[in-house]
């Protein structure tokens, strides 16, 4: 009689194991398809990366100045400070002209000041042609935060240059931008 028992405890929980590692997997295999439909980025459905320009060396065109719905798509696809960056370069290139940037885009890049990280230097006005760099370099967003800020503060564009100069100058080396005239 004890080898019946033995027997038959066994089989209840042995069941009881083997419909709870089924759930486990049916939940499982669900979320899967879940995050597989929801695009399986795995960082929160936004995106980190800046994409590889789809169109060469074309360089991406702006329509008109202030409207944000023609930024290029690496632009809007873009965190909001980003977005702001670019957008403060399209409307105010002749503050960003006289701001050096301290990433070392002088030297890889060739740029001339901070506003080249966002708008080339062969741009023209009306006609602005967007620079990729701005869009991943956490250092160019910032001063170009910068500056927006202390612009729409009212500061003169001397004290923002010495603003920015003494906040990034000591992190790398600055492009070879004129100072701003007195």
């Amino acid at each position: 009689m004890s080898d019946r028992r033995q027997q038959s405890g066994a089989g209840p929980l042995t069941g009881l194991l083997a419909m709870l590692a089924v759930a486990v997997l049916v939940v499982l295999v669900g979320l899967g398809a879940i995050y597989l439909v929801a695009g399986g980025s795995g960082s929160g459905g936004h995106q980190t990366a800046v994409p590889a320009s789809t169109t060469g060396d074309q360089p991406e065109q702006m329509g008109t100045s202030g409207d944000s719905g023609t930024l290029p798509g690496y632009v809007l696809s873009a965190s909001e400070d980003t977005k702001m960056a670019y957008q403060f370069a399209v409307d105010r290139p002749d503050v960003l002209m006289w701001m050096p940037c301290y990433c070392g885009c002088g030297d890889h890049s060739g740029h001339k000041s901070a506003k080249n990280c966002f708008i080339k230097e062969s741009s023209t006005p009306g006609n602005p042609q967007f620079d990729e760099h701005g869009a991943s370099c956490a250092m160019c967003v910032g001063i170009a935060l910068d500056a927006k800020t202390m612009t729409e503060e009212g500061r003169s564009l001397g004290e923002i240059r010495a603003y920015i100069d003494q906040e990034y100058g000591s992190i790398g080396p600055g492009t070879d931008t004129p100072f701003p005239p007195a």
